[in-house]
């Protein structure tokens, strides 16, 4: 009983932990290339050329810093990092066309020694099937604050202009701050501390197939986050507060899949995977096609779907396909591949919707998902990870 009280405790810590650095990651994520494009007036490409550099920062402390160090080191940073988020709100209100660059850089480089962290502590707790209970927890936390984040933001909206945005979190990042502090972290290996494999890690089936599989997903999503809104402005020429309004769909049916996830855990992978991929081609071409807002948002609230099921799916073939030991430096590895995608996507994408026009590069999205599906299959029905089952205990 004892046990199961302490799980229930840290199960809470890791909702509200996810939950509020959660939403005050995605609202900086979402806002500041608002606020460039709108209060700065910086063209597209250089709103995506400054959520590239964010992230080519995010994958630089990821990599070379949250990866290589010993645990003890990894949750000081971690403290720190939350207090620097903190310390970085207040000014965002004061940023101009030189600062913004130095303000969202250093929020990089604080979030990849956060965000990794945080998935780790939710994968390391009992047993099998209790971790990917945490998991799928973790993940359903990740949407809930994609919902009422958002819904918070486009109330705020009717009466604030962007810049004030960045204050009215400052509470969230101090839950965050707060419990960093209670945040599990995996002990390292008992005497002289062995180096990674990185070509081992790399070369794992799990890994392989979450980075193919979420790579499905993130492409258009690191393009949604950076330029979704702006998408709403440009083609439906509705008010800020609505086109930001599309995050609240997309986020909702995305937290209701997480639920359902929570309350199922998958055994196969393959089938909902496949479902996702359909579900994001399908959205995408909705979004391309969409003559007015209403039928727009028809299509987020479709794109939300993929957007709460792939992700959790490929945290699960890590866990499925990895140690506990290999555990950090895979999760790690996973989001820095996902942050090489944040890099070179939307500076690209900015730089085509000056050239083609937003819409059509919208469209140009479903070329990388399409491709990246057929290698997933090849790789995934080969790996022999579908056979995996779980450890369930037989009172469940």
């Amino acid at each position: 009983m004892r046990i199961n009280r302490e799980i229930a405790h840290y199960a809470i810590i890791i909702f509200l932990i996810t939950f509020a650095t959660r939403a005050t990651n995605n609202m900086i994520g979402t806002t500041t290339p608002l606020l460039t494009k709108y209060d700065l007036l910086f063209p597209n490409y250089l709103v995506g050329f400054l959520a590239s550099a964010v992230t080519a920062v995010n994958l630089v402390s990821i990599v070379f810093v949250n990866a290589r160090l010993p645990s003890q080191t990894r949750r000081l940073l971690f403290i720190i990092s939350n207090a620097l988020i903190l310390a970085l709100l207040p000014t965002y209100f004061l940023a101009n066309s030189f600062s913004i660059w130095i303000i969202s850089i250093l929020t990089g480089f604080a979030y990849g020694l956060i965000m990794p962290n945080i998935l780790t502590s939710a994968s390391i707790v009992g047993d099998q099937f209790t971790a990917e209970r945490l998991l799928v927890l973790y993940t359903l936390a990740l949407s809930t604050s994609l919902v009422i984040g958002p819904l918070f933001e486009t109330y705020l909206l009717t009466h604030f202009g962007y810049r004030y945005i960045f204050l009215l979190f400052i509470p969230l990042a101090l839950v965050s701050f707060a419990l960093s502090f209670k945040a599990h972290f995996p002990p390292d290996p008992k005497g002289p501390r062995r180096n990674v494999n990185v070509k081992q890690i790399l070369r794992n089936k799990g890994l392989i197939s979450a980075l193919l599989a979420n790579s499905t997903y993130s492409i258009p999503f690191v393009v949604f986050t950076a330029f979704i809104a702006i998408y709403a402005q440009s083609i439906y020429h509705v008010s800020r507060y609505l086109a930001y309004f599309s995050f609240v769909p997309f986020f909702l049916t995305s937290f209701l899949t997480r639920l359902y996830l929570t309350i199922r855990v998958p055994r196969g992978l393959f089938k909902p995977m496949i479902i996702s991929i359909a579900l994001t081609i399908i959205g995408i071409i909705l979004l391309y096609l969409s003559q007015n807002y209403a039928a727009f948002i028809v299509s987020m609230t479709i794109l939300g779907i993929p957007h709460g099921s792939v992700y959790p799916l490929s945290t699960l073939m890590i866990s499925r396909g990895t140690s506990i030991e290999e555990r950090n430096a895979a999760n790690s590895y996973f989001a820095a591949f996902q942050g090489v995608l944040g890099i070179a996507v939307p500076a690209l994408f900015g730089i085509s919707t000056d050239l083609i026009g937003i819409r059509l590069s919208m469209a140009l999205l479903l070329i990388p998902v399409i491709t990246i599906a057929i290698i997933f299959t090849r790789f995934y029905l080969g790996s022999g990870l579908e056979t995996f089952k779980p450890e369930i205990p037989s009172s469940r």
